[in-house]
């Protein structure tokens, strides 16, 4: 006797396979998380060593002035001769948070007093002035 054989339609199955999705998302998550940090600090910033210096949590704004000239506000470039309107937009929405000065050594000190002029102008009560930690001539040897 000859065996009927039974034959299946085939029927995609209806759930979509999301795992090599999630694994690519994390690896994605995770690159971009360790290169994060590495992208804000590479700004090609030398700023000036100070024994007084002191390491700070705060948050606040932050104005780059790069060897170039060129002005950064929370890293995004803005033209020099716009710097106080643009300034002023942003200082608007956060008044009252400290703003910080990140300016090159080489920077002529002219530049810096002139976004000073300007910070102050637009109001700002606290102005912190970032500096390296230089060790002191006079600090003791252990």
């Amino acid at each position: 006797m000859k065996r009927k054989s039974f034959k299946v339609p085939y029927r995609p199955i209806p759930d979509i396979n999301v795992t090599s999705l999630v694994d690519v998302t994390l690896v994605l998550l995770i690159v971009f998380m360790v290169a994060a940090p590495i992208m804000k600090s590479s700004m090609d910033i030398a700023v000036p060593q100070a024994v007084t210096a002191q390491p700070t949590d705060k948050e606040g704004i932050t104005i780059i002035i790069q060897k170039s000239g060129k002005i950064l506000i929370d890293e995004t470039s803005v033209d020099e001769s716009s710097f106080d309107v643009s300034f002023a937009q942003i200082y608007s929405s956060n008044s009252g948070q400290p703003v910080f000065l990140k300016a090159d050594a080489d920077v002529p000190y002219s530049k810096v007093l002139t976004v000073v002029d300007a910070l102050r102008q637009n109001g700002v009560a606290e102005l912190g002035l970032v500096a390296e930690p230089k060790q002191s001539p006079h600090a003791r040897r252990r």
